[in-house]
């Protein structure tokens, strides 16, 4: 018998990943916003708030800013022994809501799985995604992240949440902050397109269809990206005084 997993929210990404999680979990939904046809369309089931609490698993799927409200809301149904976890991009915030609110008789661990429904339009072996071990017994994290390794053929990498917003606030913070800005540009196709111009267009095309709320959560919620845009932003402006002093 499968283990039962709840999912708290049904967004672009879960709707993208619950048919991978359908194998190996018997997946319900609770989703706020009543979106039963889109449940109903990749097999999970809708459930109340109080049936899906009683699951083994609980997943997080909403942004890193609305974690704190949304664990306040559900922290007295979870159960003593489940896992929850959640998905967000930006870590920090998340697991401090987690730790804050949720029972402490409960696993907590979290995950982002770095890819999204354009990046796995072709499928997800051997994408890539961070677990953290925020309070979890060591065996149950280590079977928990070798269900993703093993199973589900995912590249796996356990670091602290910490260390996962540093290298983020680098790695997303600046894919999704400049590609955001060349788009209001309208870069055109061209026949005598670079190599280098058409790697820039499939970058757009990997996070043009990226949520307004993934990014906003990239740019405000992860405490190490403000030092970063200070420093682009400063060197942005000193390349444009080095093009007028040249001119």
């Amino acid at each position: 018998m499968k283990p039962s997993l709840w999912v708290f929210w049904f967004g672009q990404f879960m709707e993208f990943f619950t048919p991978y999680m359908l194998e190996y979990f018997d997946v319900q939904v609770y989703d706020r916003t009543g979106k039963n046809t889109k449940i109903i369309d990749v097999w999970a089931r809708g459930v109340p708030l109080e049936q899906a609490a009683a699951c083994d698993f609980v997943l997080l799927g909403y942004p890193a800013w609305y974690i704190e409200p949304l664990v306040k809301d559900i922290s007295s149904f979870v159960q003593p022994g489940v896992v929850v976890f959640d998905i967000c991009s930006v870590k920090t915030p998340a697991v401090e809501a987690m730790l804050g609110y949720l029972p402490k008789n409960c696993h907590i661990i979290g995950t982002h799985p770095i890819f999204w429904p354009q990046s796995g339009k072709n499928g997800i072996t051997w994408l890539k995604m961070t677990f953290s071990n925020i309070r979890s017994d060591t065996q149950v994290f280590a079977d928990f992240m070798s269900l993703f390794r093993d199973n589900m053929n995912l590249q796996v990498f356990e670091m602290t949440a910490q260390e996962h917003d540093r290298q983020m606030a680098y790695i997303q913070w600046i894919t999704h902050f400049i590609w955001r800005a060349i788009t209001e540009l309208s870069i055109p196709n061209s026949p005598i397109a670079t190599e280098s111009y058409l790697h820039l267009q499939e970058v757009g095309e990997m996070v043009w269809s990226d949520s307004e709320a993934l990014f906003l959560s990239i740019q405000k919620d992860n405490p190490f990206t403000e030092d970063i845009r200070a420093t682009l932003m400063k060197e942005l402006g000193w390349l444009q005084k080095l093009i007028q002093d040249n001119s």
